[in-house]
């Protein structure tokens, strides 16, 4: 098979679900990830022979692209920051406006604390990125947590790693001291917990109900702000005089999570948007 054909063959098999610019990249991202095939060989290089390994692995991904499983976890892994991170099933795709958030918190100094970790992406691009600086992270799901360990080892940190439920502080504590973390010590806690609610998933597409981690996603309607609220206390614990809380958000929610974090003590709040302009994160300032 050459890349004209398998291009035919992929377009047959995934046309009638994407749209064309998609479907476009899709194909060449397969071809560059899976077959060593440079972008620019798409369209001037189509009588090129892909070898019967790459052949073979190509048309499983396309079967696999054919039932909805997103790109990324098809290939395996996503960049983020200056790492390349695994990903599957047992964790989200980390989102562009994850990364965002990485790129503001990145010259914050001080110890760091990942609160929801998932892939550990946050905590190990932060940790790559100033090696000096100890860097903690948690997470409610060992799956996950065995990813970030192997995400941590892939990228040549040490990041230090444990599980808690954000919903149970006193477990966070405990746990938290048991990895070496005192309290007042932190320079950032940082965290993208679950905040889609219940009722936003008809407006998600299928790969993502169908193949993401819904306990990492979704939150009941009737508290839409129950993690900021758990995170705001645990980070009136951890944080020094000082320190700083950054978190992602729904956008929905920017007003209430502002007023809920200024309740319990913070200063100098203030929400951010993304890239696209809608507002995405919330930082704010611990002063005891």
């Amino acid at each position: 098979m050459n890349i004209k054909e398998f291009k035919e063959y992929a377009r047959l098999r995934l046309g009638s679900s994407r749209e064309r610019p998609e479907l476009r990249f899709l194909i060449s991202a397969l071809l560059a990830q899976l077959a060593g095939v440079p972008n620019y060989w798409y369209h001037t290089r189509e009588d090129y022979v892909i070898s019967s390994h790459a052949e073979e692995t190509l048309l499983q991904a396309v079967d696999q692209a054919a039932l909805g499983k997103p790109l990324q976890y098809i290939l395996g892994w996503v960049p983020f920051g200056d790492c390349r991170i695994r990903v599957d099933q047992r964790v989200l795709i980390p989102r562009p406006e994850t990364e965002e958030m990485w790129h503001r918190a990145k010259n914050i100094p001080g110890i760091v604390l990942d609160a929801c970790t998932g892939s550990g992406c946050l905590a190990i691009a932060l940790k790559k990125k100033r090696p000096g600086t100890p860097v903690y992270a948690f997470d409610i799901s060992r799956d996950a947590l065995d990813l970030a360990a192997e995400n941590a080892a892939l990228n040549g940190v040490d990041v230090r790693f444990f599980r808690a439920d954000l919903s149970d502080l006193s477990q966070v504590e405990k746990n938290a001291m048991s990895a070496g973390l005192e309290k007042h010590s932190l320079g950032l806690l940082i965290a993208n917990p679950p905040y889609v609610t219940e009722k936003e998933k008809q407006e998600m597409s299928r790969e993502v109900l169908c193949f993401e981690p819904h306990q990492a996603l979704f939150v009941p309607d009737h508290d839409p702000l129950y993690h900021y609220r758990q995170l705001a206390i645990l980070g009136r614990h951890y944080l020094k005089s000082g320190g700083k809380f950054l978190a992602e958000i729904n956008q929905a929610y920017g007003r209430e999570i502002r007023l809920l974090i200024r309740k319990e003590g913070y200063r100098d709040i203030q929400v951010h948007k993304d890239l696209n302009e809608k507002k995405r994160f919330i930082k704010a300032m611990w002063i005891q």
